[in-house]
């Protein structure tokens, strides 16, 4: 008489196929708690101490008086009027500048895939070398921008770019947006390849014409890509540090300081830990607010 083995129990399967996808994903959770949660959970029990940085334990506890301090401070009033331009002019005229190329980079024109590499040399240049090239063009006296101005006899046009607080900023954001736009045209592009043809050729055969083809069909296919690329450009935006710190440092007269700037400059200049930890709780929840207002607009459109 052959002998069975009793059958396995399905709750010892289903524990099996859990344990094994923990095993797979729980390497990835470990680095995600240990660089990502525990800072952010770090910084916001040290913005409600006192800490110079110098000591092994931090300083006395001083509940909201961080925050307070900022609330009071025109500087981050200043940082977060900054930041929020920065993310306002960038975004927009960076994705719908990268939306263009990716709609021309789409079809088959000459040299297509040189332009492609083109537009994309400038996201994987060193962020030092392009501010360093940026404060040649922009330098008042023998600057390349000033130069061919002068040249062009636009003599009225020629301008301290960077030692003004007027338009500081403004050349900031446009250094910022010809260093990006590569990254949003090939996110567009790559979402451009992955359309329905049929949807398009179908409304091509109906009479439709190319701006009509855009505006209705393409632009709406293309929505969620769009909205995942604007937000990638509003997170950088917000924690935008290194173009900044290299090219102006926040000044002239605090015309260009951001939240990420004074974050850095409160933790190593001033040697506020506590006050810099509230900056960065404040830059955390803006950038999670804004995701979460982003994915909610999607989700209601969907």
């Amino acid at each position: 008489m052959a002998f069975n083995p009793p059958a396995a129990r399905p709750g010892w399967h289903r524990l099996s196929r859990h344990l094994t996808g923990y095993a797979f994903t729980g390497p990835a959770l470990l680095v995600f708690l240990a660089f990502i949660v525990y800072p952010i959970v770090y910084s916001l029990q040290l913005s409600f101490h006192e800490w110079s940085g110098f000591t092994i334990d931090w300083g006395p506890f001083v509940g909201l008086q961080n925050y307070l301090d900022l609330a009071r401070d025109e500087v981050f009033w200043k940082a977060t009027k900054n930041t929020a331009i920065f993310v306002l002019a960038r975004t927009p005229v960076e994705v719908g500048i990268g939306f263009g190329l990716a709609l021309l980079l789409d079809r088959a024109i000459p040299g297509r895939g040189l332009l492609r590499t083109l537009f994309f040399i400038p996201v994987v240049m060193s962020l030092v070398v392009v501010t360093i090239i940026f404060q040649r063009i922009y330098e008042t006296n023998a600057g390349l921008l000033n130069t061919f101005l002068h040249w062009a006899k636009l003599d009225a046009l020629a301008h301290p770019w960077l030692a003004d607080p007027q338009t500081a900023l403004g050349a900031v954001i446009a250094v910022s947006i010809w260093k990006n736009v590569g990254f949003s045209l090939v996110i567009l592009l790559a979402g451009l390849q992955g359309l329905p043809h049929d949807v398009i050729e179908a409304a091509k055969v109906d009479g439709a014409t190319t701006g009509q083809l855009i505006a209705r069909i393409i632009t709406p296919l293309m929505r969620p890509v769009l909205a995942m690329t604007a937000l990638l450009s509003v997170i950088s935006g917000l924690k935008v540090f290194d173009l900044i710190f290299i090219m102006t440092r926040g000044g002239p007269i605090y015309s260009t300081e951001v939240l990420a700037t004074l974050l850095y400059r409160q933790a190593f200049e001033l040697n506020n830990m506590g006050l810099a930890s509230a900056v960065a709780v404040v830059m955390v929840a803006i950038v999670m607010a804004t995701a979460a207002a982003q994915f909610a607009v999607l989700r209601n459109q969907d």
